[in-house]
């Protein structure tokens, strides 16, 4: 079963930030420029967290993984357009 994340990244060099971007549209979708919605189960998390492990330079750069319970997501605020991603593994008709 995946949970939600939300996955924010500050990388120092461009073309670093260029591979843990193509790295996280793998897993989620962009909803601000270095800030990725994810619904991903435990494989799922492991092995983003081992690709972006190998790409980023760990003096210099940082990534933050925000789990959030079901129960939170209707808690998310937003100004602007946009709107919070759906888990396709479980959309209905």
């Amino acid at each position: 079963m995946s949970q939600f994340y939300v996955i924010c990244f500050d990388v120092a060099d461009k073309k670093i930030l260029r591979h843990v971007a193509i790295q996280m549209e793998n897993f989620g979708q962009r909803v601000q420029y270095s800030v990725f919605e994810c619904h991903l189960d435990n494989n799922e998390l492991e092995d983003l967290k081992i690709r972006l492990d190998t790409i980023i330079d760990k003096k210099e750069d940082h990534v933050r993984y925000y789990g959030l319970c079901n129960k939170d997501k209707p808690k998310i605020l937003l100004d602007g357009e946009g709107s919070i991603t759906k888990d396709d593994d479980y959309y209905m008709n």
